[in-house]
């Protein structure tokens, strides 16, 4: 759990990431615009979510292939700037498969006028770290 007094970027990924749990398209796009870039593992192959529709179609293919998909932080830094870097698991069932299985999550994330800017899932916390600067 995250203090009441944590900075604004740090509330609204928790808000971000409770909406995608929910598969809340509303409430995503609520936080996201046009030029939003959001990068998830899966991205690797099949590129960047950019923007709204980006938003919508990531939410709509979690929903088509997983019957449970749920990400948790317990480890989330502020990195300065409205960076944050995010550091988890996500719990997911495959829809067809029913196999359930942990990933790990490790994100550089950055928030502009209370909007999400950029999402960039490393898979790694080392890979993470070092591109949120604080390696070493």
């Amino acid at each position: 759990m995250h203090p009441v007094n944590s900075p604004d970027h740090i509330e609204l990924f928790l808000r971000g990431n409770d909406a995608i749990n929910r598969l809340d398209v509303e409430a995503i796009l609520a936080l996201v615009d046009e030029n939003t870039v959001f990068e998830p593992l899966r991205s690797q192959t099949e590129g960047a979510f950019i923007g709204v529709e980006g938003m919508r179609r990531f939410l709509a293919d979690t929903a088509e292939a997983f019957d449970l998909f749920k990400a948790t932080y317990p480890d989330i830094r502020d990195v300065g700037d409205g960076r944050l870097l995010a550091i988890g698991t996500i719990r997911i069932r495959g829809r067809e498969s029913q196999v359930e299985s942990d990933v790990v999550t490790a994100a550089v994330v950055e928030f502009r006028d209370g909007r999400l800017a950029t999402y960039r899932d490393y898979g790694d916390p080392r890979l993470a770290l070092e591109a949120a600067g604080l390696a070493g």
